[in-house]
């Protein structure tokens, strides 16, 4: 996916969700984790995402859909629960 797709996947998830708001740094950090999935897998899973659910999904719940057989969702999520959390904290 490149930056231009990430882009179009956060806006559909600003304008759904009107607590989410795409900030600059969040953008870059997360092109890092973004450039590995599939576009059309990680859209399809937010519209099925939207339909079920009052919230925003998270990335990780985005990207065990979406990165096909690279990661699995555990590992995933081992890899980047540490940063997700120390990026949330210095954004807060």
């Amino acid at each position: 996916m490149n930056k231009t797709e990430m882009l179009k996947l956060f806006v559909l998830i600003e304008r759904v969700y009107p607590g989410f708001r795409i900030k600059n740094d969040i953008v870059h950090y997360y092109f890092g984790l973004c450039q590995d999935m599939d576009f059309k897998l990680a859209m399809d899973c937010i519209k099925e995402h939207i339909r079920r659910s009052p919230y925003p999904p998270s990335i990780h719940y985005i990207a065990a859909n979406s990165l096909g057989n690279k990661y699995t969702p555990i590992s995933f999520e081992a890899c980047t629960w540490h940063e997700e959390y120390i990026l949330t904290n210095d954004i807060s």
